[in-house]
């Protein structure tokens, strides 16, 4: 098992904001994808909140820092590829308008097909 960030707000969520050790075990680590066609990176977790939605392409499961594409607002241009502290967005608050929580449906595919549409690829 995994020594992962603890989760302040699983509670209110209602479920792990991290996946299983077994789909951890799948993200490429960070800059292990560096070089790849952006729209050719495949998106492995998602988190949304009321605020927001990041799609996540690399992680270090020891401290939560990812590297992805956040989907901020309604601006269909907004964000851009970064770094995610993944610890911070789920302290982020309990309440309904600020919690963030894994998408538990989400299938990993790429970047492409799982960007919100008018958002640069």
């Amino acid at each position: 098992m995994r020594t992962r960030p603890p989760e302040v707000c699983r509670q209110a969520r209602g479920h792990p904001f991290y996946p299983p050790d077994d789909e951890l075990a799948a993200i490429p680590g960070l800059y292990a994808t560096d070089g790849h066609p952006a729209e050719d990176a495949i998106v492995h977790l998602r988190y949304v909140a009321a605020w927001g939605e990041w799609y996540v392409t690399e992680l270090d499961p020891d401290t939560g820092a990812a590297f992805g594409r956040p989907a901020l607002g309604r601006d269909a241009a907004g964000g851009e590829w970064g770094f995610i502290d993944l610890p911070a967005l789920e302290s982020t608050g309990s309440g309904p308008s600020r919690l963030v929580a894994r998408d538990l449906y989400h299938q990993p595919a790429p970047a492409r097909d799982c960007l919100p549409a008018g958002r640069p690829r």
